[in-house]
């Protein structure tokens, strides 16, 4: 096997390890609110705990890459990442512990994103980026699917306590197999070229431009991932189903949703290769952002199609992830291409960490004081999914600036 795609086999293989840990808690959150007494906003902020752990480790590590081995980054940040998923499947008992434990496990894993995405680029030529980058998301996807479908499964045989344990084995894998698969990989410490961060990055506008696009996207992901499995849980509930039906079931739907980024994410990695960027970035947000005004109002409606819309939604949602991650690695310098990253995850994943904690806020006001013990779900969703779509919309509005720009020509090998 050529040496760069067996490269792109072990970051690939790590990430989709490491993310067998990471839903275990969010699809959790109908049952944990109960056994921990929280309110939608206090569960949504230990998910936000975590995505404000992620954005630290983002914005140090992404910069730190220009200095240092991307490589060596890459691996300790996945053993750091093994380490706090043991810590939060043993010690994460009630509120306060899980909102310690969560944000150390997003300080982890923060590691293995931005450094991954620049290995990658490190590795492939333009022309073949937007298709590995595609492939590493997509590894994500599919160990979110699987992490949805063994936790429901676990917990609802033996409960949240041994999912939390169960799906702690994966991410133990994930943050040792990368120290053989990648051993041979030589490093590469960049040597910064005298240009200023300010001319690389901040006046960049083709790269603020992406960056602007980026952050109304992980707006919309963010707080779909993050909700969406409570969501499915509530619409099984609300036509009938027991709780631990509607937990094992949920599960199985939320995992079909997160699986469509399996396939999402590298067709529109290909996409982009062929047809520029900004024209794929516009249509996937497109379909997103129509999925994200309809899918709440859904619940009390036929499940199946339900699961349909939130098919859809799954696929377009994350699709654009790795055309935005590709577009900025060829309007900035690569000498600043670690910063430059920094720069997107503090703006991006910052605004990001507020929304599943914003969500939450929104249930609360849009649902009626003691509606979840009386009815033991939420009935109203429209509005805090509708509010993920409404901030989306700026995402179109950026690539449609870009596209008028002639620095767009550098992306995708002139196709924009």
């Amino acid at each position: 096997m050529n040496s760069s795609y067996w490269h792109l086999f072990g970051i690939c293989a790590s990430r989709f390890l490491l993310y067998l840990g990471l839903q275990n808690y969010p699809i959790l959150i109908p049952l944990l609110q109960i056994d921990w007494e929280m309110s939608a906003a206090a569960a949504g902020s230990i998910v936000s705990a975590y995505s404000g752990g992620f954005l630290i480790s983002l914005v140090g590590l992404s910069a730190l890459t220009d200095w240092v081995s991307t490589r060596k980054v890459f691996l300790y940040s996945c053993l750091c990442s093994a380490l706090t998923a043991l810590l939060f499947a043993f010690f994460a008992r009630g509120y306060y512990s899980a909102l310690l434990l969560r944000g150390l496990m997003g300080l982890a894993v923060g590691g293995v994103y931005t450094p991954g995405l620049k290995l990658i680029s490190e590795i492939f030529a333009s022309g073949m980026r937007g298709r590995a980058m595609g492939f590493f998301l997509g590894a994500g996807s599919l160990g979110l699917s699987g992490s949805v479908i063994l936790t429901g499964w676990v917990a609802a045989q033996y409960g949240w306590a041994a999912a939390f344990w169960v799906t702690s084995v994966g991410p133990i894998l994930g943050g040792i197999l990368p120290f053989f698969l990648l051993r041979e990989m030589p490093d590469r410490k960049a040597a910064p070229e005298k240009r200023t961060f300010q001319k690389e990055v901040l006046a960049n506008k083709p790269a603020l431009l992406m960056i602007t696009g980026y952050t109304a996207h992980v707006w919309e992901l963010e707080g779909m991932r993050a909700w969406v499995s409570a969501f499915l849980i509530a619409c099984l509930l609300a036509v009938g189903e027991t709780k631990s039906g509607a937990i094992q079931t949920g599960a199985t739907l939320s995992a079909a949703i997160f699986f469509m980024g399996v396939f999402s994410t590298g067709i529109a990695g290909y996409l982009s290769d062929r047809w520029g960027r900004t024209a794929i970035i516009i249509a996937m947000m497109a379909v997103s952002i129509l999925c994200s005004f309809s899918f709440g109002w859904m619940i009390g409606g036929p499940i199946g199609w339900i699961l349909l819309v939130g098919l859809f939604y799954g696929f377009a949602v994350i699709a654009e992830s790795p055309v935005y991650s590709s577009g900025l690695t060829e309007v900035v310098s690569p000498d600043y291409l670690g910063t430059a990253l920094g720069v997107r995850s503090l703006i991006g994943f910052g605004i990001g960490a507020l929304v599943p904690t914003v969500f939450g806020a929104v249930l609360d006001w849009t649902n009626a004081g003691g509606a979840e013990k009386e009815l033991g779900y939420l009935p109203d969703w429209g509005w805090a999914f509708s509010m993920l779509g409404a901030v989306a919309l700026i995402g179109p509005w950026a690539m449609f600036k870009l596209r008028s720009m002639p620095e767009s020509v550098k992306m995708g090998g002139g196709k924009k």
